[in-house]
């Protein structure tokens, strides 16, 4: 394991495997990839290919995918749109998740479809702002057109956040220039610090465990 992911030749070593795909929100280093993983019993294997500045077809350009594939594992989690928006529509977005579902499957894979974690872009009002709301949707159609598990992660990250509060939330970002004076840090409202982590891995693991029953006995 790399401060993002883990190498795609790592010796299986779990009862079962769990690979993740997706963007920089799904990795070691600056999403919930290690929060999750900390709620996983050693017979729930985690192989996570996840990078940051993905997209659903980048992803696939970088052979990640294949890589995904190759290794075979018995469950993938996949979670895209933070930066598809920048360079494709809905309908593309879409077709390309329903692609990885297709191929999952023939592979003998089984596909789990997780909504893109929500930033955490609060509002005058004490609500967050909904950027991604039109990628929420569209994944949530190829689910039900594909009878596919959906995690509604983006959902689950909102009620987190509202239930612990801006103060708090505000806190789990990684620092970054402010845009409006680079010599400031900030810290970003998308990614995750530890303790961040640690929050919202507890949340992907209560959702992972709800939408694959099968798997709550390797979860705590």
């Amino acid at each position: 394991m790399n401060e993002q992911e883990d190498r795609p030749d790592t010796p299986k070593t779990g009862q079962v495997v769990l690979a993740l795909a997706g963007d920089s929100t799904v990795t070691y280093n600056a999403g919930y990839a290690a929060g999750l993983r900390a709620h996983l019993d050693k017979n729930l294997q985690v192989t996570n290919r996840s990078r940051g500045g993905r997209t659903t077809a980048s992803f696939r350009r970088d052979g990640r995918w294949d890589d995904i594939l190759k290794i075979k594992p018995d469950y993938v989690m996949i979670q895209f749109g933070h930066n598809d928006g920048a360079v494709m529509n809905h309908e593309t977005y879409a077709k390309n998740l329903g692609q990885f579902v297709d191929e999952a499957r023939a592979a003998g894979i089984k596909p789990i479809l997780v909504t893109p974690v929500s930033r955490r872009y609060w509002q005058e009002d004490g609500t967050i702002k909904d950027d991604l709301i039109l990628k929420v949707a569209a994944m949530r159609q190829v689910a039900t057109d594909k009878k596919v598990p959906l995690m509604e992660l983006h959902e689950r990250a909102v009620d987190l956040y509202l239930k612990v509060g801006r103060k708090v939330s505000e806190t789990w970002g990684l620092p970054k220039p402010d845009p409006a004076n680079p010599k400031v840090m900030i810290l970003d409202k998308t990614h995750f610090n530890a303790e961040g982590s640690a929050a919202m891995g507890k949340v992907v693991a209560d959702e992972l465990k709800r939408v694959v029953p099968e798997l709550a006995k390797f979860i705590d």
